[in-house]
């Protein structure tokens, strides 16, 4: 249940002289017509920490594999569907055709965690149609379950060149494609009505890797032999990158005891949990900025002290705002001026906002909802969680009008 939070914060209206070239406008106003003014408020904002129901993780770049149990965030684990699409049409398995290996191999662009506490791997069979030009949500599948978990090994290789996971699958698992025989290995429509993919999960205290289905070591190889090639190994090759469908799968995360706690912000991504901003005190802004040129608006939250030192916090943060339908809509200073100039990246361990021109919206414009939305950046292909302080900074610079 989502519960509205009431926290303490800080109001700093600024103007800065002249020679800020970072403040738009306050070059062509005399310096005597610069105005400082601070405001300490108990509740210029209200904020909520929420939990995110779901988020659309199809045909992503970045396929999510691991399981972190988090000492405050708790359990946050994470694996995928994914379809196999042979390589050629009309393959020819011979007479006979026996399984030798099985290989699925991922490259890797990089991990969360520590990748010596990754223990087991989960490689099951899905009975499930997915189709690559459908919309698919993290949690719209359950990851397969079953105590057998078709891995006979497997190795991650962490070269700086070519990193990589190989996963050694049974024979007996590549037998149920063998056995399909040639004629329903003419091509894959044909091939997806009877195999429709693979579920894939990991178990482990603190470690989540995220693998490239497009990477140079991203493939799933059947060798086998037959009876026309008895010394010689043959491949029957399947492409994991690509056209193949495929969905992150995320767990529900449900910790209350987040939900509950005031005394911080929470973000966290793969459908973890996002903070609501609502402005408390429009009226009081309206009448303090009457006749005034906001020449530039920022807000600020700050990553609380300690809080990385075993799990980083976000690289970057979204800030969005709800329009009247409740719907999630970007922000204008982010549409007309761009990634740069709205800002949201980590910087000396705080998140800053150019919000200028949705501060003017805001305080003009009926239709605008005082509500905002802080995001995980890319929460569907990483693990990051991130720590913030409860006081929202927000900076007004302005001059006379």
């Amino acid at each position: 249940m989502n519960l509205f939070k009431h926290i303490a914060f800080f109001l700093v209206v600024f103007c800065f002289s002249c020679t800020d070239p970072d403040v738009l406008g306050l070059e062509v106003q005399p310096e005597s017509d610069n105005i400082l003014i601070f405001n300490s408020l108990s509740s210029d904002f209200q904020t909520e920490i929420e939990s995110e129901d779901s988020l659309r993780t199809d045909n992503v770049v970045s396929l999510t594999l691991g399981e972190i149990h988090d000492p405050i965030f708790g359990l946050n684990s994470a694996g995928f569907y994914t379809q196999l699409l042979l390589t050629e049409n009309n393959i020819d398995l011979g007479t006979n055709p026996i399984v030798d290996s099985v290989i699925l191999s991922y490259t890797y662009s990089g991990s969360y965690g520590d990748m010596s506490q990754f223990d087991n791997i989960s490689v099951q069979r899905i009975f499930t149609d997915l189709h690559n030009d459908s919309m698919y949500y993290s949690n719209t599948f359950q990851l397969a379950a079953s105590n057998v978990y078709n891995v006979e090994e497997y190795t991650i290789s962490e070269s700086s060149n070519n990193p990589n996971i190989r996963i050694k699958l049974t024979n007996e698992f590549g037998q149920q494609i063998i056995d399909l025989g040639s004629e329903l290995l003419v091509d894959n429509e044909t091939f997806l009505s009877q195999f429709q993919g693979l579920s894939l999960s990991a178990f482990g205290s603190n470690a989540m890797l995220y693998l490239n289905p497009n990477g140079s070591e991203s493939y799933f190889k059947i060798y086998y032999k037959n009876d026309e090639n008895i010394s010689d190994t043959l491949s029957l090759d399947f492409q994991v990158g690509g056209d193949a469908a495929r969905v992150n799968i995320f767990n529900e995360k449900s910790s209350e005891n987040i939900i509950q706690d005031i005394s911080k912000i929470y973000i966290q991504s793969m459908a973890g949990y996002k903070a609501k901003i609502s402005f408390n005190n429009i009226d009081s802004l309206r009448v303090l900025l009457h006749n005034q040129v906001i020449n530039k608006a920022t807000i600020e939250f700050n990553v609380l002290d300690g809080s990385q030192s075993e799990y980083l916090a976000h690289n970057k943060l979204v800030l969005v705002r709800t329009n009247s339908a409740g719907e999630n809509i970007f922000l204008s200073d982010f549409l007309l001026e761009g990634d740069d100039y709205f800002g949201g990246d980590l910087n000396n361990e705080k998140y800053q906002f150019n919000i200028t021109r949705y501060l003017y919206q805001l305080l003009t414009n009926p239709d605008y909802t005082p509500e905002l939305y802080l995001l995980s950046g890319g929460g569907a292909v990483n693990a990051n969680r991130t720590l913030l302080e409860k006081e929202v900074l927000l900076k007004i610079y302005y001059s006379e009008l």
